[in-house]
């Protein structure tokens, strides 16, 4: 299957994501040195290629996404300036937004929203800005029901004095900056 023309659906990809898929020309630069390459299910490049043939079900369908982690290993070695990290998030936000999160990328989306919600603050907890990783951990494994899968890592960090007990306490001169960052940003998606 060849494209003549944009598809509507690369042409609103490229739009939400401020990237210029159309100019990819699947030289695989952003994949040979991306740390999830092992990982993906289909590799950077083959994402790009399958947004501007316009096929939807497989972009959606794909745990590639969700394997990112925004190293911008991809955007540094892209010759077309395709910063791909930024298309993946484009893709996660759409599939969230129309309840198409693939199985294999469920527990990367709950904690990405735990993880946003956890750094507008937590009441009582406090912590605008930064994350309580305990509560972050504990509200993580509520929602998945994986109770006891990294338990020896979780001792492990409280031993190591990696996951403190007590939350971070947000600096008060900037109180109320991330709150407006995350309105700034809902604003903006919603147009």
């Amino acid at each position: 299957m060849e494209y003549k023309e944009q598809s509507s659906f690369a042409l609103n990809l490229e739009k939400k994501s401020h990237q210029p898929i159309s100019s990819c020309f699947q030289c695989a630069k952003c994949t040979i040195e991306c740390p999830m390459n092992g990982f993906q299910e289909h590799k950077n490049y083959e994402i790009l290629h399958l947004i501007k043939l316009g096929d939807e079900n497989t972009v959606y369908n794909s745990s590639t996404p969700y394997f990112c982690t925004n190293c911008k290993t991809c955007a540094t070695r892209c010759p077309n300036g395709i910063d791909i990290s930024k298309v993946l998030d484009t893709i996660k936000i759409k599939a969230k937004a129309k309840n198409r999160v693939p199985k294999r990328g469920e527990n990367s989306s709950i904690f990405s929203e735990l993880f946003l919600k956890s750094m507008q603050g937590i009441p009582l907890f406090g912590g605008e800005g930064r994350s309580y990783e305990l509560l972050l951990m504990a509200l993580y494994k509520l929602k998945t029901k994986n109770f006891f899968a990294d338990a020896a890592l979780g001792k492990e960090l409280f031993k190591r004095n990696k996951l403190p007990f007590l939350p971070h306490n947000a600096i008060k001169i900037r109180k109320g900056e991330v709150k407006n960052i995350f309105k700034i940003a809902k604003e903006r998606q919603e147009k």
